[in-house]
């Protein structure tokens, strides 16, 4: 079988190709590796610009590379990271069975039409869990001890007496974590609290089974419960229409004058302009930022002039092994699909 891998760079082929060589399964390492390049991210201003058109919009905007549609001619088997694949790419794969995108969504597929042609979609929706989390446990420490806004470097060698007088300036053991979402990076971080820090943690979650809550420790309340108990509310939602800027002026009214919002998943959960008027007028104490409805962040953002914020540049999955921890997860994938298996991450 043909798998065709689209992506900006050869890596993401070249260690598919490596991790093939070395599996078990002798279907994996028959598999015939071919590479075409995704030039459509290059196609706009910046990176980030064309990541949030698309996972707003869906692919079907974006103009397919020529060399994608030529190659995919032949292939079963389609592997992407950012590369769109929209109904006109589908349509070209005459051949595809399967569609499996190293992403922790499917923003960039156009998962319906694949479906209507019988393709399998499937993607690594917690492939980000560790390195994310550990992002959201750094803004929560950052936020709650002031860090970045307290160290001798930012101050110029300022000795800066204590800032902070109120119940979130505490060891982390003392404080209540809430958690909104429940999946896998959720489900992460509450470890990271509830096992490394000895915290308690409260999670608003209405699909997942109580009893995962209940087995990791957490305590399953309303969202409304969470927001007047949690001393650090971070989030962890997926988007879609009903959490579109489910935390709102509403929301931070109910939260402690002390709480530290932290966000490290998407924008749209949150409405900015609320957030930042939450934080001018003191209704949280702080937050803890790693994107934003608009990005980069503009320059004359209000979050800029602020000194109750520890803002991140949407870095929170960026390491140098999320390629390869990437991959694991997909690679289970592709031998349930050969082996004619249920696919366990599917849409």
């Amino acid at each position: 079988m043909k798998v065709l891998v689209v992506d900006r760079y050869p890596d993401l082929a070249e260690e598919f190709q490596a991790m093939c060589a070395e599996s078990d399964l002798e279907a994996l390492r028959d598999l015939k590796i071919e590479y075409a390049k995704d030039t459509n991210v290059y196609r706009m201003n910046t990176f980030e610009e064309y990541v949030q058109r698309m996972e707003k919009e869906g692919p079907e905007w974006i103009e397919p590379d020529q060399e994608v549609l030529d190659k995919i001619q032949d292939a079963d088997i389609l592997l992407i990271q950012w590369g769109a694949v929209s109904s006109a790419v589908i349509e070209m794969g005459k051949k595809l069975k399967f569609i499996a995108t190293i992403r922790s969504g499917c923003e960039n597929i156009n998962v319906d039409y694949a479906k209507k042609r019988g393709i399998q979609v499937s993607f690594a929706p917690s492939r980000l869990a560790e390195v994310v989390a550990d992002m959201t446990v750094a803004l929560t420490l950052s936020e709650c001890r002031g860090i970045v806004r307290r160290n001798l470097i930012a101050n110029h060698g300022k000795w800066t007496e204590e800032k902070y007088n109120d119940a979130s300036h505490a060891a982390i053991s003392n404080l209540v974590i809430g958690i909104v979402g429940y999946g896998g990076i959720a489900r992460t971080v509450a470890r990271r609290f509830c096992a490394g820090f000895g915290s308690k943690v409260i999670a608003y979650e209405p699909i997942t089974s109580p009893e995962i809550l209940k087995e990791d420790g957490v305590e399953q309340v309303e969202l409304d419960e969470l927001l007047r108990q949690a001393d650090v509310v971070t989030m962890h939602a997926r988007v879609c229409k009903e959490t579109i800027h489910m935390i709102g002026e509403r929301e931070f009214s109910l939260m402690k004058p002390n709480a530290i919002f932290i966000n490290t998943a998407r924008a749209a959960l949150v409405d900015e302009k609320a957030l930042i008027q939450a934080l001018q007028t003191g209704k949280i104490r702080g937050a803890g930022l790693d994107v934003y409805e608009k990005e980069p962040l503009p320059l004359d953002s209000p979050l800029l002039s602020m000194d109750n914020v520890t803002l991140m540049p949407h870095s929170a999955g960026i390491t140098n092994d999320i390629l390869k921890n990437s991959l694991k997860i997909i690679k289970t994938e592709f031998e349930r699909f050969l082996k004619r298996e249920p696919l366990k991450f599917t849409i």
